[in-house]
């Protein structure tokens, strides 16, 4: 079932046909008074932009209203609720099946994009590739799950999930589209939807600068590195610890992969507003939650890391 962009007020249908498909009907929200879904008319380009832009409307119409059959003015209705929801459920799968290929594609692409670059490493191979390819895989299935569980259990805390009960005793003009018709797989969907977008800018960007041969390595410091202490410059006096850790962070700052940080930066502050529109949950349950997954895929790396020794670039 469909919801309203502007109130996630659920609908029957989004649009209504007649008797050809370019001469449809927006339908009208009986809530808020707004049309319930302006982006099924938008092509797919403006649909992207307001992905990059972080608009709340394209993400109740990607996760919601995407793919929902209209309504036959001419013909009627024939589709059943039932069937309608477990085409749905299909349409999800499908997406996430496609969104989690693109991605592990993409990430296994920027973990090798040294070895491509390199003058003095010897290519890549199949196997290294698909080692790779399966390192990213298990990372993404254990950031996905730590995730997804930690949702699951601050939704049935609060008992917004399973939504069977409160459907029969809710006001009519309080009903929540997204809690009606809320499936657990959402929530993995709109973390990739949210991080595909950085993924792919990591990946161009990569064209003009070089990446350290593996995101878990540091860039060496320079020689002649220096910095000023902002602590030291204050007027009265610092702790000579607290200078010391100054001074270790920016050296951890020098020595980091800059265009990393800040797409995954970017990526988790995206999926933490993304989850945001999704879920009832505050601020800093969202916030928790995504740091969760990436702690759980760090995890995971390391464990895996420490078993396969992967040399991405070899002189």
């Amino acid at each position: 079932m469909p919801v309203c962009t502007d109130c996630a007020y659920p609908a029957e249908y989004v649009y209504t046909t007649y008797k050809t498909k370019s001469n449809i009907r927006l339908g009208v929200c009986p809530r808020c008074d707004q049309f319930l879904d302006p982006l099924i008319e938008h092509p797919d380009l403006i649909i992207l932009l307001d992905l990059i832009l972080l608009k709340p409307r394209v993400f109740l119409h990607l996760l919601f209203n995407r793919g929902s059959p209209p309504f036959d003015a001419d013909k009627g209705t024939s589709v059943t609720g039932r069937e309608q929801h477990e085409e749905r459920k299909r349409s999800i799968h499908h997406d996430l099946w496609i969104l989690g290929c693109l991605s592990i594609l993409a990430e296994t692409s920027l973990r090798l994009s040294p070895a491509l670059t390199d003058s003095n490493s010897r290519g890549i191979d199949a196997c290294r590739a698909i080692k790779v390819g399966l390192i990213v895989l298990v990372e993404g299935i254990a950031q996905h799950g730590t995730t997804l569980c930690l949702a699951l259990s601050a939704l049935r805390f609060r008992g917004w999930y399973p939504s069977s009960n409160a459907k029969k005793n809710m006001d009519d003009k309080k009903k929540d589209g997204r809690r009606q018709n809320f499936l657990p797989s959402l929530i993995p969907l709109t973390i990739l939807y949210t991080s595909l977008v950085p993924l792919l800018l990591q990946l161009l960007l990569s064209i003009w600068y070089t990446s350290p041969p593996s995101i878990h390595e540091h860039l060496p410091v320079p020689a002649t590195f220096t910095y000023t202490s902002f602590l030291s410059s204050l007027p009265f006096e610092i702790p000579s610890e607290v200078l010391e850790l100054e001074n270790a962070l920016n050296h951890a700052w020098a020595r980091s992969d800059r265009i990393w940080v800040g797409t995954r930066l970017l990526a988790g502050m995206s999926a933490g507003f993304g989850l945001r529109i999704l879920l009832p949950t505050k601020p800093w349950e969202t916030t928790m939650i995504v740091l969760a997954g990436w702690l759980g895929a760090a995890f995971v790396s390391q464990v895996i890391s420490g078993d396969v020794n992967i040399d991405y670039v070899v002189s």
